[in-house]
C-alpha cells in the first residue's frame, strides 16, 4: 500500500531538482538561427547627372562633369564631383557632404537633387569662366582693395602668379563647396589644379 505513495514522492523530488526553464532537445533537432541582421539600404539617394563642360571642336578639347550624391537619404548623403576628360579619365574629383552644400542641404526629395545636382554642375551662366574673369590682386581677400565677395588664393599663389593667371585666361571651372564659399579648379596641359575659394554671404 505505501510503494505508490512513496514512488509519488521520489516523482516531485526529481521534478524539484530539475533546471528550471532548461528545455530537453531532441539531439537531432538544429538549434535556433539567430535573427538575420538588417542589411543597410544605401541606394535612397543614389543620384548621378552629367554634363559637357567644354566641347570644342578646333582644337579638339572636350570634357564632361559628373555629379553624383550616395546615402540613405538625401540628407544623409555625400555629394561626388568628378571631372572627365575625352576618353574617360578624371582629371578633377571633390567630394562633401550634401548637409554642407548651399543648394543641396535642405533638399529630401530625389527628384529635386537631381535637379539641383544638375544646376551645381552647370557652367552655362558662370560668372567666372576662365582666369582672366578673375579679380586684379588688389581686390583680394586680405588685400586693401577687397570686393564684397573677394577671392581668396591659395596658399601658394602670390601676386605674381595670380597676375599670370589673369593673362593665360585658362578655362577655370568653379562650383558650390560650402555655403559661404565657391571653389576655383584651373585645366592647363591636361590637368587641374585648384587656385582659392570665392567667398560669399551664406
Amino acid at each position: 500500500m505505501r510503494t505508490p505513495h512513496l514512488a509519488g514522492l521520489l516523482a516531485l523530488a526529481l521534478a524539484a531538482c530539475e533546471p528550471q526553464g532548461l528545455q530537453i532537445t531532441d539531439a537531432n533537432t538544429p538549434p535556433a538561427s539567430a535573427p538575420a541582421a538588417t542589411p543597410v539600404d544605401v541606394s535612397g539617394c543614389s543620384i548621378h547627372v552629367e554634363k559637357a563642360w567644354i566641347d570644342q571642336e578646333t582644337p579638339l578639347r572636350r570634357y564632361t562633369t559628373e555629379a553624383q550624391t550616395i546615402g540613405p537619404t538625401c540628407q544623409q548623403a555625400v555629394a561626388v564631383l568628378v571631372i572627365r576628360a575625352s576618353e574617360g579619365s578624371p582629371v578633377y574629383t571633390w567630394s562633401g557632404r550634401t548637409q554642407d552644400l548651399m543648394g543641396l542641404y535642405d533638399i529630401s526629395d530625389t527628384a529635386a537633387m537631381k535637379t539641383a545636382l544638375t544646376d551645381w554642375i552647370d557652367q552655362s551662366g558662370a560668372m567666372l569662366s576662365t582666369t582672366a574673369d578673375l579679380p586684379e590682386w588688389a581686390e583680394t581677400d586680405g588685400q586693401p582693395g577687397r570686393t564684397e565677395f573677394p577671392f581668396m588664393p591659395e596658399s601658394w599663389v602670390d601676386k605674381a602668379a595670380w597676375d599670370q593667371l589673369r593673362k593665360d585666361k585658362l578655362d577655370m571651372f568653379c562650383f558650390v563647396q560650402g555655403r559661404e564659399s565657391m571653389n576655383c579648379a584651373v585645366l592647363r596641359d591636361g590637368q587641374m589644379e585648384e587656385i582659392g575659394l570665392q567667398l560669399f554671404p551664406g
